[in-house]
Parts: C-alpha cells; structure tokens; sequence
C-alpha cells in the first residue's frame, strides 16, 4: 500500500504534516531504500591508505609548527583572529592561516587524494566535510573528514534541510563514514586527551573575559568548544 502523505482525520479534522522529498517520491515510483543506497555508493571517499598517509603529514605540521588552514570564522571571516590565537595557545603553533576561498585547500586535497577534479573529469559533486567543525584546526583539512557528494544529495544533507527522510539518510551516511574512517576518528578522538584539550581550551577561553567583547566572546565560548569536541556515532 502506497504512502499518503497528505490526509485529513476525520475525528479530529486536522491535516497531516506534507513533505516534499516524499511527494517527489512517491510521485516518481522512487523506493526510499535504494536511493539511500545508491547515495552512499555514489558518494567518493578517498582510499583509506591515502587518507593514512594526509593524516600523518597534517598531525606533523599542527604539531611543529607549520602552515595549516581552517576556515574563516565570522561575518567576512572577522573573526578568525580568535581561533588563530587559541591555536598558538594550545599547539605553540603560529603559521594557522586562513583558506583563501574558505574552501580552496581542502579541494586542492581532494583532488589529490582521489585524482579527479571538479568540472574537469568529475561532475556535479562537491566537496563535502563529512563532520564539518571547519574551524578545527585538526578537521579542516583532515583526509578523512572531506569526501565528494553528488550535488543531488544536498537536500539531504544541507544544513537547512528539515524532516525525517534526511535525518534518515544522514544517519545511514555517518554510520558508513564512521566505519570507513573509525581508526582516524579514534586517533583523532584520544589527541583531544592526551593534549588535554577540554582544560586547556576552559583556561583559555575564560583567560579571554575582559579582552574581548561580551557577546562576542559568548558566541566564540559556544562555538570553540563545539568546534574541538570529539566525534561519536550519530
């Protein structure tokens, strides 16, 4: 028996939530199912020994001192400043520089990881931060945090989108990501405690009263901390 998703109870006379991504379906005969499926196998992730050997040489450069991206934190990335700073705090690393496009390193990446390039021999996909947390100094540019997704796939995986169908596939999508990648979200996951991030990012912020704005320094508090929290299942 085909979904409605649109009805009205006859005992109470109120209508029932509509969903577009389940009338486009249902319209077009589309199984749910399967469409996840064929997301999941559409969508390219970089091969896993690739993605060891990024790690490492990242790991290397965060910790000695040498350049690394994240993204522009802010309006017109005004405040990017502030990461910067707790990036000198809490690896004495200085050279933490802003993406020029906000975007640029982690296709440069990418591409190298994989071999194909956007609009080149690859198209409609995008680059994609699997977790996100772009402002880690750790996850922008890690391998195994960026993959290419079809374009299509954006409605259910875009920061706005609402509804069941895509929390649906978003589940399915990080539990794959999460089994592909699990040793790197690990590692990644114990250099927050050996290097006792959760202290030493709590001293700091609170070091900031009286140098920053209140409520810039509230936003900044809420987002650090988001920002450089470890990764679970979804």
């Amino acid at each position: 028996m085909s979904e409605k998703s649109v009805s009205i109870n006859a005992n109470n006379n109120q209508k029932a939530t509509i969903d577009s991504y389940q009338e486009f379906f249902n319209h077009f005969s589309i199984d749910k199912d399967k469409f996840y499926a064929w997301g999941i196998s559409a969508t390219i992730f970089p091969d896993i020994n690739e993605v060891s050997n990024a790690w490492v040489d990242l790991k290397h450069r965060i910790l000695n001192n040498q350049t690394v991206y994240i993204r522009g934190y802010g309006r017109n990335a005004q405040n990017t400043q502030l990461y910067i700073d707790l990036y000198k705090a809490l690896f004495n690393n200085a050279h933490v520089k802003k993406d020029p496009t906000n975007n640029a390193i982690p296709q440069n990446n990418i591409q190298e990881l994989i071999g194909r390039k956007r609009n080149s021999d690859i198209f409609n996909y995008q680059v994609c931060h699997i977790w996100g947390k772009t402002k880690n100094v750790f996850l922008f540019e890690a391998p195994w945090n960026i993959c290419y997704k079809p374009k299509i796939l954006d409605p259910f995986t875009g920061h706005e989108t609402k509804g069941i169908w895509p929390i649906e596939y978003q589940k399915i999508f990080f539990e794959h990501a999460y089994n592909l990648y699990k040793p790197f979200v690990e590692d990644y996951n114990r250099l927050l405690l050996d290097y006792d991030i959760e202290v030493k990012l709590n001293d700091y912020l609170s070091s900031l009263k009286g140098t920053v704005p209140d409520g810039r320094l509230k936003q900044f508090i809420t987002d650090a901390r988001r920002e450089l929290s470890p990764i679970g299942r979804y």
